[in-house]
């Protein structure tokens, strides 16, 4: 949720350990109002249904940085790297490269929401350089990191 700045003066008023308890502070109604969804571009991610193929793209939300390849997934989940590879297919409707770009930018939007300059979200998700990020962000997103950063922190007044 975006924060502007009259509710988040609301917010520090009503926090204050000397005002009175009433669970009807005048205050308290005004601040819901305030309150607006920022304008994120959603990347929806679907989980497999095979427990192997789930086990992977689990992992890779839980570290959208683990470069592990399809032959590393299977030996850990054991199942082949083919056989992975149709699953995510099948079952999410992208290819596994696909789905680990898509947790990765997924990250990254949260990242970027919160203020975090795209030079350090790029290795924070998975990037090893800022200008494949970009490129990236750009072809999913439509705008680059900067843009859509700069748009959300409008949005939040």
């Amino acid at each position: 949720m975006a924060v502007g700045g009259l509710l988040r003066a609301l917010v520090a008023h009503l926090g204050d350990p000397a005002l009175a308890e009433p669970p009807a502070h005048p205050g308290r109604g005004g601040a819901v109002d305030q309150l607006r969804p920022l304008p994120v571009a959603p990347i929806t991610l679907v989980l497999p249904v095979d427990p192997r193929a789930d086990d992977v793209a689990r992992a890779l939300l839980d570290d959208p940085t683990d470069d592990r390849t399809l032959d590393d997934w299977g030996r850990h989940v054991g199942a082949s790297a083919r056989t992975l590879a149709r699953r995510f297919v099948a079952e999410t409707g992208s290819t596994f490269a696909d789905r680990r770009s898509q947790v990765r930018l997924r990250a990254a939007l949260e990242l970027l929401a919160c203020g975090t300059p795209a030079t350090v979200v790029a290795p924070r998700v998975g990037y090893r350089n800022v200008s494949a990020f970009v490129a990236a962000f750009r072809r999913a997103i439509g705008e680059t990191p900067g843009a859509y950063a700069a748009r959300v922190r409008a949005a939040a007044g």
